[in-house]
């Protein structure tokens, strides 16, 4: 889109009136000054990234500091302005948002730990301000929506991540219509044949069903009107990525799909929701078992609506969609209707959802291990979501194939670290049990628990569940665990090799120490590597000493 700082202040005084238009306006000058002379792969000057990112961000009713940290987002990276510029031109807060978005410049040994480091950093700010993430998402919108200046393995490579990553973000902070956006875009590049083949065949169904689907929607409103039930409806079609998940999960033919189509039925009031869907259930036949209650039950991101499927004219299948206006903002802009519609601070409400990701940068510290970092990251946002109830009633909400564990530690770190037993359903099943949808659990604990198994932490998809493992299988290994040492020699003079090695296992004999193994390694000079238990470490301060007397040790490392 070709935005001018015109049409950016514009959108600004339209969807958010109390943001501060000359600081927006200083924050323009400021990157456009910064990126003179830069141009993006479009050959399009590069200002004009910042200000797309910009205009998302007041489109999404954002706040001032998120909007001048969308036109800033770059300078720090990409130009000679450092974060101390930012700071004191802008403040602390803005330039805190800006460096929270700020990729790490570093040297990395492969992809994953430059993935890992930037990913932590990234969300470790968000933990901090949940503004940093937002502008992220930003900036990623208006990046995958120009992919195609860039070479096809960088297309691949941005798409893929955007899929893995950042749309499920967006769907876990409730930004419903950037998820879409994400997804599709994205998806032309990871799966281009799939993308065609279904946007063409989705635009023949809807070409085929219009007349009928047009009729329907009269239909309803007629209805409604006769009811006296004042409501918005509008038709409303499913997103080319969501088709093709359902296509590949269910290995069904696009025109199997039931919720190809909607209708949107938007009311003032929450009890308008049922009565509107007492009266479709006598105007048209419905679908059976295809009733859902997510306003009585609200789904994770806070979407809120009833859902049924119905057969429309001459038997055209169209799932209704049943909502309040507040519901509706709710579940196409998520967290930012906070900044525009809703109280201040209401990024409270998703806290739970990003939970997952805080106990992912946890587990990253506690193992330091980038490749498990990003596989655990992606079980925490990529796939379903399963809905576990307590015996109580209260809903856990845990990633698809879950286990009983991951549940104990989702409700309290106590439950999981003493579990002995589990009922599901009021059976009696063991603890790495996959949950399924509506399962009723109930943990059975003990004063010591169960003996945690290093297994489990291939069964566990929950960060936190993975972290309290981790901590506990630390904690009863360390009366078994081993020392290691090794010993580097230096070149042999008038002493033999075996000569050595004798006089060291002589040393270690006397002071009654028992090996656990004895290696001797000469790839890159001599290395002898010993491994002894831990009981031993109290004379091994003693032994060392001993050893670095010796002419032909140049050091002795233990770990």
């Amino acid at each position: 889109m070709d935005i001018s700082i015109q049409v950016l202040l514009k959108q600004v005084k339209r969807n958010n009136s109390s943001n501060n238009i000359n600081l927006i306006k200083k924050a323009y000058d400021f990157a456009n000054k910064k990126h003179e002379n830069q141009y993006r792969k479009s050959g399009e000057p590069y200002i004009i990234h910042p200000i797309n990112v910009a205009y998302n961000l007041a489109t999404w009713g954002m706040d001032t500091p998120s909007i001048c940290a969308g036109l800033l987002h770059d300078v720090v990276e990409d130009t000679s302005a450092t974060y101390q510029d930012i700071q004191v031109e802008f403040g602390e807060e803005i330039a805190q948002i800006v460096d929270g978005v700020t990729k790490l410049a570093d040297a990395f040994s492969d992809l994953e730990e430059k993935q890992t480091k930037n990913y932590t950093k990234l969300f470790g700010a968000m933990e901090k301000d949940i503004r940093v993430i937002i502008v992220k998402l930003a900036d990623r919108l208006h990046n995958i929506q120009t992919l195609t200046y860039l070479r096809p393995d960088r297309q691949l490579a941005i798409a893929t991540e955007t899929i893995e990553l950042y749309a499920p973000i967006a769907h876990k902070l409730g930004m419903h219509d950037v998820q879409i956006q994400l997804q599709d875009e994205a998806f032309k590049y990871v799966h281009p044949e799939e993308y065609k083949f279904i946007t063409e065949k989705f635009e023949k169904l809807k070409e085929k069903n219009k007349e009928n689907l047009d009729n329907t929607v009269k239909i309803l409103k007629q209805f409604l009107k006769k009811q006296r039930i004042p409501a918005l409806t509008n038709l409303e079609y499913k997103h080319l990525y969501n088709i093709y998940i359902k296509m590949k999960e269910k290995n069904i033919d696009i025109s199997q799909i039931q919720d190809l189509f909607a209708i949107k039925i938007i009311v003032k009031h929450k009890r308008e929701c049922y009565r509107i869907l007492g009266a479709l259930n006598t105007q048209f036949r419905t679908i059976p078992k295809s009733f859902r209650d997510y306003v009585a039950i609200p789904r994770n991101n806070n979407y809120q609506a009833l859902q049924e499927i119905i057969f429309g004219e001459k038997g055209c299948i169209v799932e209704a969609q049943i909502c309040t206006y507040e519901m509706n903002k709710m579940s196409k802009y998520g967290i930012t209707n906070y900044f525009r519609y809703f109280k201040a601070n209401g990024e409270e409400n998703f806290e739970n959802n990003l939970s997952g990701i805080k106990d992912t940068l946890e587990l990253e510290d506690l193992i330091n291990n980038p490749k498990e970092f990003l596989k655990t990251l992606k079980e925490e946002l990529i796939g379903k979501e399963t809905y576990v109830f307590t015996p109580k009633g209260e809903i856990k909400v845990l990633p698809k194939d879950a286990v009983v564990l991951d549940f104990a530690y989702a409700i309290h770190n106590d439950i999981g670290n003493n579990i002995s037993g589990c009922m599901i359903n009021s059976k009696y099943m063991p603890i790495t049990t996959k949950l399924r949808n509506g399962d009723i659990v109930q943990i059975i604990t003990s004063k010591d628990g169960i003996t945690p198994e290093k297994e489990w932490l291939d069964i566990v998809k929950t960060a936190k569940a993975k972290i309290h493992i981790v901590k506990r299988l630390k904690e009863t290994q360390k009366t078994i665990q081993n020392v290691n040492l090794d010993i580097f020699i230096k070149k042999l003079g008038d002493i033999s090799l075996n000569g050595i090695i004798s006089e060291v296992t002589e040393i270690f004999t006397k002071n009654n120490i028992n090996m656990e193994s004895f290696e001797v390694n000469m790839e890159d000079g001599i290395k002898i590597h010993i491994t002894l238990e831990q009981i031993y470490l109290p004379k091994l301060d003693e032994v060392i000493k001993e050893l670095a007397e010796k002419n032909q040790i140049e050091k002795i490392n233990k770990y």
